[in-house]
């Protein structure tokens, strides 16, 4: 069969945010080269061609929403410790079908592509697609929750290698089963030759340690990033458009809650003090407690896509203070732009900051290696910052551009 003539399924929960964009890009790039591909996802804000949401019916799968009703009025927050996004607390309890998945597209798919799909499929009901289907299942591994029993980041648990009964997710006693059962529920259903897609080798050496997919084919790829929407840009031009000084470094980085411990962002603050405030511009994308910050500081609140990629064309350096995570995407985002980037040695920063070829990577939670990061990659001369911001696009391009990245895939959809 020529490659044009297969039917692409890809599933996701959603078309919007980090998870759902990547999904979005990745089914078009596959339209892109000829193939048939739909994506099909639980809820919608992007929508387009090839898009197609699964309405909900009241009739499907009466009894797990009967059973989800039930447990939700025994289950609250204050169950689970937040660290670790316990999101999957109801993955035996499907209330989705398979079957009607696939009256949802033309013809019965030959590759399914399952991306993050939390609260939409799960492994009974991949499964079903398996068998129904006969296609050729690859699972994407945006956060870990595919490895484990229910949380999406284990930090230093190692429970998903063999068994998740002593949950460190799960604070009440009464409640712990649900993550060896969910485990277990995994193992059984879980198609024998289903192949994990891992974006970082982090996420690599973790699937191939975890009892789920240890005996099972993991590959590894660098997440794509359209080069013609991320672009390397006017600097001065960008500048401009954020109202900021054209003649002082500008420090970008993407916020979040202080509550969210996994961002790193005190280690980011405590960073950042120990820079004098006068020498640079902070810019912020999202929203953050700017009390305390001295200096130039731009909150710049929520950037759609075109600001975004702005923001990386005015920024001297990324800033990525994460400490547990499987991207972020931001990274790649930067690099293609070719703002190089200033991490903590997790996620895909291990794989793609490089010492003077991409940025810095610093010890992972060390906040004054976070800032002596961020000094060595700011305090260069002209001719120093282009050549680093021409190595940043370049190995982008040869690591996950369209073309790298294409090439990749149609081998997977050939397989």
């Amino acid at each position: 069969m020529a490659h044009s003539d297969k039917i692409i399924l890809n599933l996701s929960a959603l078309d919007y945010s980090g998870a759902g964009k990547f999904a979005v890009d990745f089914s078009r790039l596959l339209q892109k080269n000829g193939l048939q591909s739909y994506l099909v996802v639980k809820d919608s804000k992007v929508g387009g061609d090839g898009i197609i949401v699964y309405n909900d019916s009241v009739f499907d799968n009466a009894l797990g929403k009967f059973q989800r009703k039930s447990f939700k009025k025994k289950l609250t927050d204050d169950h689970f410790a937040y660290d670790y996004y316990f999101y999957n607390k109801y993955e035996t309890l499907s209330v989705v079908s398979a079957q009607k998945i696939l009256t949802l597209i033309p013809k019965k798919p030959d590759v399914i592509f399952i991306h993050w799909v939390t609260d939409f499929i799960n492994a009974k009901v991949i499964q079903e697609l398996h068998r129904l289907t006969k296609a050729k299942i690859y699972w994407l591994v945006i956060d870990n929750a595919p490895l484990t029993g229910g949380c999406h980041y284990p930090w230093t648990c190692d429970g998903f290698t063999r068994s998740c009964s002593s949950c460190p997710a799960i604070r009440a006693d009464e409640y712990k089963w649900i993550a060896e059962k969910n485990l277990s529920f995994k193992k059984k259903y879980l198609p024998d030759d289903l192949c994990l897609i891992t974006f970082s080798q982090s996420d690599f050496v973790r699937a191939k340690q975890s009892s789920l997919f240890r005996d099972k084919h993991v590959l590894k790829l660098a997440g794509f990033v359209d080069e013609e929407k991320f672009t390397v840009g006017d600097k001065a031009a960008a500048r401009r458009y954020f109202n900021v000084p054209a003649d002082k470094p500008v420090l970008f980085f993407g916020a979040s809650s202080l509550k969210e411990k996994r961002k790193g962002m005190q280690l980011l603050l405590d960073a950042l003090t120990t820079n004098p405030a006068d020498e640079f511009t902070l810019l912020i994308a999202g929203e953050f407690p700017t009390k305390g910050l001295k200096g130039n500081v731009r909150n710049l609140g929520y950037l759609n896509e075109d600001e975004l990629v702005i923001a990386y064309q005015a920024a001297t350096v990324f800033i990525c203070p994460s400490v547990e995570d499987s991207g972020p995407m931001m990274i790649n985002q930067s690099l293609m732009c070719g703002t190089p980037v200033v991490a903590f040695d997790t996620g895909v920063a291990q794989d793609l900051v490089i010492f003077e070829q991409t940025g810095y990577r610093a010890k992972l939670a060390d906040a004054q290696d976070l800032a002596k990061g961020i000094a060595h990659v700011v305090n260069r001369d002209v001719s120093s910052q282009v050549a680093l911001q021409n190595r940043c696009r370049n190995m982008a391009l040869q690591a996950y551009g369209r073309v790298a990245f294409t090439n990749k895939l149609m081998d997977l959809v050939t397989a």
